[in-house]
């Protein structure tokens, strides 16, 4: 770039310039997915240890699906209703994990292409900076 001119640096850095923008734009974007995805597995969480399914609670699904084996009159035959809550629970909680895992490599990916468009921006700031004075007021 130390032959060019200065429309065709300005050119360049004004390409770099919205290259930029475009690239932190998409990190905010990112950023903001993430954070729904991390409230998504937040509440999963939450919902997990909520009192209603607590394990360690007596009559609860957990309880009547894992019953206590050292009791001579345990039933350890699950009923159905309770395999089902349970096999959707752990989709719901398996669909909260792979949004927050789509969510986390979304961001670093902005974030990669951000620091790539500034480099890009700084490079072209600076080729233009180096012009000598005579070329700067062509």
């Amino acid at each position: 770039m130390s032959k060019s001119t200065r429309a065709e640096l300005e050119i360049a850095l004004a390409r770099a310039q919205s290259e930029w923008r475009r690239a932190n734009d998409d990190l905010d974007k990112a950023k903001a997915k993430l954070a729904g995805a991390n409230a998504g597995w937040d509440m999963i969480a939450t919902d997990r240890r909520s009192t209603a399914t607590d394990r360690r609670k007596a009559i609860t699904a957990w309880d009547r699906t894992f019953a206590d084996r050292r009791t001579a009159d345990s039933d350890r035959r699950i009923p159905e209703a309770d395999i089902t809550a349970l096999s959707q629970a752990v989709a719901a909680r398996h669909k909260a994990y792979l949004d927050l895992s789509t969510a986390e490599t979304g961001r670093a990916a902005a974030e990669a292409r951000l620091n790539a468009a500034t480099s890009e921006r700084d490079k072209a700031s600076a080729a233009l900076e180096e012009l000598g004075p005579e070329q700067r007021k062509a």
